[in-house]
């Protein structure tokens, strides 16, 4: 058996780490085994399933930038104590240079993973770009999870070589089964039967536009007055939206359902999915409610990749918040039209399928591990 490093900031529900976990409950694990290197101290969502499953943390502190020399130093000794890793795959950013640096001067195979663009503008984003902008020169080998996120961390160059490959941030579609019968269950279990929902799956963050999905939903309120709009997941800006909606005077109508264990329950219980994100990697919470068999509504910030199913529509966001509103409550009534389908084999023939990206991963693995540095 071989003993993969990941290198993560902390396992939380997040995109890039659920991507992660899929990955690792779906991986033969009598074959390859992952161990992550985190940077945060406290105890993470994912960290007791992973010790369950045969994983091992190892803790540094959160680069900073004035602590590299540090932080260089705790890595160095950390891989020189493990010669067990032969692989180090990193998926956080701002630090991969020195990490993966340090992997490469102890002799292992050093990827770099890019789970998505980077949104950050301003000072915080030309900071990161500073810093993170000499994996390029690092990383043995580049994955991301689509063409826009492996050119904007990585360059065109990298994307168009021979050192690259998007990873499909894949998904255990046994979960996302779905028929009319399992959604007016999962309504009435929620408490919604009867009632139009419309839902929403990321963390409360600015790239994810939550203040303008209020806004659209205030104007669905108008067309159907008992419509349920439920979120699922937390970040910082849970506060000002909840305060957003009161004065939408949206009240119980708008569900903040902070981070769900079940994801697939909850894309069950709605109607149509709305996602007006700025911009996106990949957004697999769309990929996820596709295979659900919901209709989706979402923006033209996230790629097309994404875009599994005829019944997903990609609408600009400059059409304005009443056209947002319109297209929804379109959705709405073709859904009650039609009897709830998933669409599972759609979204496995699109390479979304975590069994089929495991098994293209273990074998990367598996072939860098025995060439080394020159696969």
């Amino acid at each position: 058996m071989m003993r993969v490093l990941q290198v993560i900031g902390v396992l939380d529900r997040g995109g890039a780490e659920t991507m992660i976990m899929n990955l690792y409950r779906a991986m033969d694990r009598s074959q390859v085994q992952f161990d992550f290197l985190v940077h945060e101290q406290r105890k993470g969502d994912y960290d007791d399933e992973i010790c369950r499953l045969g994983g091992r943390f190892f803790r540094v502190p959160r680069f900073t930038g004035v602590n590299e020399h540090a932080y260089r130093k705790q890595v160095r000794m950390l891989l020189a104590d493990h010669p067990e890793w032969g692989i180090v795959h990193g998926h956080i950013g701002s630090c991969a240079p020195i990490y993966l640096g340090e992997a490469k001067r102890a002799g292992r195979y050093a990827i770099a993973h890019s789970h998505a663009q980077n949104f950050l503008g301003g000072l915080p984003g030309f900071a990161f770009n500073v810093v993170a902008y000499p994996v390029r020169r690092v990383a043995d080998y580049f994955m991301a999870c689509s063409r826009e996120a492996g050119i904007d961390r990585f360059g065109q160059r990298i994307v168009e070589g021979n050192r690259f490959s998007i990873v499909p941030n894949g998904i255990d579609l046994s979960r996302y089964v779905c028929d009319q019968q399992a959604h007016e269950l999962a309504k009435q279990q929620m408490g919604f039967g009867g009632a139009p929902v419309f839902g929403h799956v990321g963390r409360l963050a600015p790239e994810k536009n939550h203040a303008f999905l209020l806004d659209v939903f205030a104007h669905i309120r108008q067309q159907l007055p008992n419509a349920v709009l439920i979120m699922a997941g937390r970040g910082p800006l849970e506060d000002e939206l909840r305060g957003k909606a009161q004065r939408l005077g949206l009240g119980s109508a708008a569900r903040f359902l902070g981070v769900c264990d079940d994801v697939p329950a909850v894309l069950r219980a709605m109607d149509v999915f709305v996602f007006p994100s700025t911009s996106e990697g990949l957004a697999m919470a769309a990929v996820e409610a596709q295979a659900s068999g919901l209709p989706c509504v979402m923006s033209t910030g996230v790629p097309e990749l994404a875009r599994v199913c005829a019944a997903a529509k990609r609408v600009p966001l400059d059409e304005g918040v009443e056209a947002w509103a319109r297209h929804a409550v379109q959705a709405y009534e073709q859904a009650c039209a039609t009897p709830r389908a998933d669409a599972v084999d759609d979204v496995r023939e699109h390479g979304f399928d975590i069994a089929q990206t495991s098994r293209w991963l273990a074998d990367f693995y598996q072939r860098a591990a025995s060439k080394g540095r020159n696969l």
